[in-house]
Order: structure tokens, then C-alpha cells, then sequence
């Protein structure tokens, strides 16, 4: 698990690869953790969200990662970037990183709908999930669209047999939503244009938590397996 704020980003993700006995190890980038060096001795890694941009190669742990996901789509290990790290993955496969052209900002419960072949993502109907983002990623050369949605339409892709990316959050559990939600001072982000009250985010994160959750393990358990 590499997060890029706190340990305890890795969610519902983390727990269900601990419940069925994966021995999960947090690197916490933005604190100077070092990425893992032996590739092959992972069953999958998952590069999490953060408040900071796939473009912000200033940021030490920011270009180490870009420079270091070819190494792990080159092992053919499972890598599944999420929000910031399906834009850092992005970003590694030459694809563009940017904010929304007319200023849109999600944070809250939007749907995504899945396109092409829903096996790759496990996911037959559209879903309300998580979101908290600004920017959104082109797709990559090569990379095949696996969800839209209406405000960014890249909202999911498939690289090669084992990397995967996702826009939005599906590892939101109450834990990681309350702490998000309940921050002092508020998150300056809920004033964002398109981002949802904090009322109305509770209520959509008890009316689809327990569906996101399913489809998650559904798709951790086919993403595993497309390993080498």
C-alpha cells in the first residue's frame, strides 16, 4: 500500500486483502517511506490518493514514483492506482494530468458507468462511488476505457494484462469517510464547485457503501489474479 497523507488511506482495500490473509505493508511516501526495490516478491501493490498533483515533479516522492511504475508494469505484477495514483499512473504511460476545463471539482457520491468488456472491471451496471478530485487523466496510448462518467470521462482503464486505474475512491470505509468529513478546520475542498454538502455526503455513503464494498471485492479478486 503506497499512500500519500496517511497510513490509514489504504481503507476497506486494506482490509479485505488482510481478511484473506495478505500480509498488507503501508509505505507512507510523503513521510520518506522508499518504494519497494523487489518487485516480485509482492502479490500486487496499490498506489493511493493525496492532495497533491500527478504533475507536482517537485516533489521527490511525486517523480520517484512516476520513474518507478514502468518497473512494476514491467514485472508484471498487479499495480492499481487510485484517484492520485491512477494519475501518477497515468502520467508513467505519457498520458496528460489536468484540472477540469470548466473548474468542476468532485467530492462526494457521483455515478460511473462501465464500458466495453465489464470483466475487466467486474462491474455490469453504473455505481455511485467516492469521489474527491479536481484534475482528471487522458488515456494513455494503449490503455483500454473501463468506466466514464459525464463530468470526467475517464473515470476507469485497463494498461496491459495487470495494471489498472481508478479515478474514484472505493476504499472509503466509514473510517476513512468520518475522517475526512469531520477534519477541524472543515476541508477547504467541500467549497469547491460540484462538491457535495457534508449532509448529503453522509447520507449517499450509508445508501451505497455496502455496494461499492461488494463490487470491490469482486474486482480485488480478479485484479490479483492477473498476475504473472
Amino acid at each position: 500500500m503506497l499512500t500519500h497523507v496517511t497510513a490509514a488511506d489504504a481503507g476497506e482495500i486494506a482490509v479485505i486483502l488482510a481478511c484473506w490473509g495478505h500480509r498488507v505493508e503501508t509505505r507512507r511516501l510523503n513521510k520518506d517511506a522508499v518504494l519497494p526495490k523487489n518487485i516480485k516478491d509482492y502479490a500486487g501493490i496499490v498506489s493511493f490518493g493525496g492532495p497533491v498533483s500527478a504533475n507536482d515533479e517537485h516533489l521527490d516522492f511525486i517523480r520517484a514514483e512516476l520513474d518507478w511504475m514502468p518497473r512494476v508494469m514491467a514485472a508484471g505484477t498487479p499495480l492499481l492506482g487510485v484517484c492520485l495514483g491512477a494519475q501518477i499512473l497515468a502520467r508513467s504511460l505519457g498520458a496528460g494530468v489536468a484540472p477540469h476545463a470548466e473548474g468542476l471539482y468532485e467530492f462526494g457520491y457521483y455515478p460511473v458507468a462501465p464500458v466495453g468488456y465489464e470483466g475487466d472491471l467486474q462491474m455490469d451496471a453504473p455505481l455511485q462511488v467516492c469521489h474527491r478530485h479536481g484534475e482528471g487523466f487522458e488515456l494513455p496510448a494503449g490503455a483500454r476505457l473501463l468506466a466514464t462518467r459525464e463530468n470526467f470521462p475517464h473515470q476507469a482503464f485497463r494498461y496491459g494484462s495487470a495494471s489498472f486505474a481508478l479515478q474514484f475512491h472505493p476504499e472509503v470505509n466509514d473510517a476513512v469517510h468520518s475522517a475526512w468529513l469531520n477534519r477541524q478546520p472543515p476541508p477547504e475542498d467541500l467549497a469547491r464547485c460540484g462538491a457535495q454538502s457534508v449532509t448529503e455526503q453522509i447520507r449517499l455513503h450509508a445508501n451505497h457503501q455496502k455496494a461499492v464494498h461488494a463490487w470491490l471485492q469482486n474486482f480485488l479478486a480478479y485484479w490479483l489474479a492477473q498476475g504473472e
